[in-house]
Parts: structure tokens; sequence; C-alpha cells
């Protein structure tokens, strides 16, 4: 078999999608980039709260939701009547995998939690995510990006030291989170292969974050490291961050001190080298505030493409620092394919960032753009057995939509 005969890796597998917001709904984006058949369930006439992130009209959805959930379904069913809550199940019962991002025990209340659905569907995965998980002080706190950000340290370490905490621009606290939960589906359901057993999966965005600060927070830990806000740099390297040329921005990464020996000499700063304040990287990051002041002065006479030619020259790391527009612009991502458009039926084309995991012989791929709200709530309920004239009645009685 090649590319073109082997099913992706998620081929067959259904995926219940219950998530909102961005943490759940990119984890669910995730599997179905591999080929999971994910059914996302919306509340009828109002959807993903994401749906309203901007002018397009909520029953389509925004850019954002566009971004964040291509390759799903969209089914409206309406959680909070009997009748609703009923469909659920049998989607739940009927699936591989289950992901909710509610706050912890939501769903024990409509007695669609673990233990009540994995007694009925053993071989269920059960993902749930959570901004602080099922336990502690803060289980039942509410969370988003911008509060985990904050919580977890994060915006705290981000930002120039003696100024205010910076926010990541994008979401990595949701990003990083729907990462980490599809790590974690992916390792039960190879697990479900050996013993036929789903299991429950659980991911907290604290932890997802604080994971981030492996190296950090060894040292923290261990040795009661108290860390200012990074800046552009590093705690430990230098010179290893942002510069300002005459005419813009740039990044210099002397990752090790054989760098910066090559970039002073072709600067033409050896005194630097030799002068006993900056002789090795631990000097220089003793005496930073003395060192990085020098730099700083010295590349502000001359424009950015110059300093990054003695970089290219000396095999130095170092680049511009671009914007996101020029970047999506620019010959690397054009080359890599990263950037893929589909047509939708009421945007027209729709330009996205394409799957970043590439498989060789099964490659993860943008089937289709995020649905409408409720657009596939027939043909979801086909498959789990409910006659149209059911359909129609339930529609009716607006415990389904679309």
């Amino acid at each position: 078999m090649d590319a073109t005969t082997r099913r992706r890796p998620l081929a067959g597998i259904r995926v219940c999608d219950l998530t909102h917001q961005a943490a759940g709904p990119w984890c669910t984006t995730l599997l179905g980039d591999m080929g999971a058949d994910v059914v996302k369930v919306e509340k009828p006439g109002r959807g993903d709260g994401i749906r309203y992130a901007g002018d397009v009209p909520p029953e389509v959805g925004s850019y954002n939701f566009q971004g964040l959930n291509r390759n799903k379904r969209s089914c409206a069913i309406d959680l909070q009547t009997p009748r609703g809550r009923d469909l659920i199940e049998r989607l739940a019962l009927a699936s591989d995998v289950l992901v909710e991002n509610l706050r912890p025990g939501v769903l024990d209340r409509y007695d669609l939690g673990y233990d009540a659905l994995a007694a009925r569907n053993p071989r269920l995965v059960y993902c749930s995510i959570t901004a602080f998980g099922p336990i502690g002080p803060l289980a039942q706190a509410p969370g988003m990006d911008l509060i985990v950000q904050a919580r977890s340290g994060l915006m705290g370490l981000t930002g120039e030291p003696g100024g205010p905490p910076i926010k990541a621009a994008p979401p990595v606290a949701d990003i990083t989170s729907g990462i980490y939960a599809a790590y974690g589906i992916l390792g039960a359901l190879l697990e479900r292969e050996r013993s036929g057993r789903g299991q429950r999966v659980e991911l907290a965005m604290l932890e997802a974050v604080l994971s981030t600060f492996a190296d950090i927070a060894t040292n923290v830990l261990t040795l009661g490291t108290h860390y200012e806000p990074f800046g552009t740099g590093h705690p430990d390297i230098c010179p290893y961050q942002a510069f300002r040329a005459s005419d813009g921005w740039f990044v210099l990464a002397c990752l090790t001190h054989a760098f910066w020996k090559r970039y002073a000499a072709a600067m033409g700063r050896e005194d630097l080298l030799a002068d006993p304040r900056f002789r090795s990287n631990r000097d220089r990051v003793l005496h930073k505030a003395e060192f990085i002041p020098l730099l700083q002065a010295e590349f502000a006479q001359r424009e950015r493409a110059h300093w990054l030619g003695l970089a290219e020259r000396a095999d130095v790391p170092a680049c511009a620092v671009e914007r996101i527009e020029d970047v999506l612009a620019g010959p690397q991502i054009r080359a890599l394919g990263t950037v893929v458009e589909r047509q939708h039926p009421k945007l027209g084309g729709v330009r996205v960032v394409g799957p970043a995991v590439r498989l060789g012989a099964t490659p993860s791929r943008v089937d289709s753009l995020a649905p409408m709200l409720g657009g596939d709530t027939t043909a979801v309920l086909r498959e789990l057995g409910v006659p149209d004239h059911e359909i129609e009645g339930l529609r009716t009685e607006g415990v389904v939509g679309g």
C-alpha cells in the first residue's frame, strides 16, 4: 500500500466533541486532521461562543472559528433538554472518543460523566480538559487562556524587567492544552488496541503551560532560583536576544561562546572578547547591564541588513523580527505549503494554516473548513438511527437545530 491507498491514522474513529472556545476545539481539530470523524455538538441557535468573534454571521462562524475548527461536522443538540441529553448519550455510546471542556462535574449532573458512559461503552476514551484540574482549591474557578497565562507564571516572566506583565500574542495556554489532550487521546487509543478498553484522559491547562517551563521550573524547585522577566533574552545566555538596528529589530542568538567569538570578530570588536568582564558567557551574563548597552549602541548605527549579513557570513544564528503577515506571505511558508485554501459555501475562498505534523504515508490534511452551525444534524442523527419524522419533531420542539 502507498499513500494513495493507506487510510489515515484515525480513519474510522468517531469523536463526540462537546468542547467550545479554543483548547478543546483545537484538540479535536488535530484528531480530525488525522482522519477522525469529529462531530461537534453545539447549542441550537447559538453554537460555540467563538463563532461570534468578528462580523461574520455566527451560524457561519468567525474567521477565528474557521481557524480552530476545520475537519468537523456540526450537530446542533440542546443538552439542557431531556431529549437532547438522550441524543448526546446515544452519540457518546456510538463513539470511540468523547472530549469535553466544561467545569468539573457539569456532565455528571446530566449522567454523561465518565463513569456513567464507560459502564455502557467500555471502549470509550473520555477526555476532560479543565483550567485547573478536577481537584484542589481552584477546581471550580473559571479559566481561559488569559487567566491561565496569568496563573501559570507565564505572564509574570514575559515582558521586560521592571515593566508590566505581557500576554503572549497567540493563545498558548489553549493551543498547548489542545495538543497535550490530543496526545493523551492517541496514547489511550493505542493502549485500547492491547486491552480492549478505553480510559479517562485528564488535562489541566495549568499543568500544560507549566510543562513549558520544564527547564526553568527545575531550577526554581531545586535551587530556589528567582527569575526576573526574560524580556527578549535568556537569563543564562548572552548575547541571546533582540536588538534594534537603525531600521528595525533583529535577534542575535549566540547560543554558544563560539558563536559570539565569530560574531565579535565579524563586527571588528575583538576588544570585547579581551575585556575580562565579557570573556566568557558566564562573565557576560554577570555583567549584562554593561554589555548589552554596548552592543545596542553599536547596532543602532547601521541598518539591520548589515548586521544580519555579518551573521550569515560568520555562520552565526540571527534573523529579523518578522510580522505574522510577512511570515505567511514569505518564501519558506510557500515552499512548505503551510497555507491552504478551501472554498466555504458562504465565505468563498478561505485560507488557513494547515496541519503542522506531516506523516509520509498517511498525511494529515484539511478536508473541510469549519462547519455551519447544525449543518450536519440530520446526517448525524440518521447515523444514530433516528428516523426523519422524529428528527423533524425534535427540530420543531427546539431540541435540535440546523
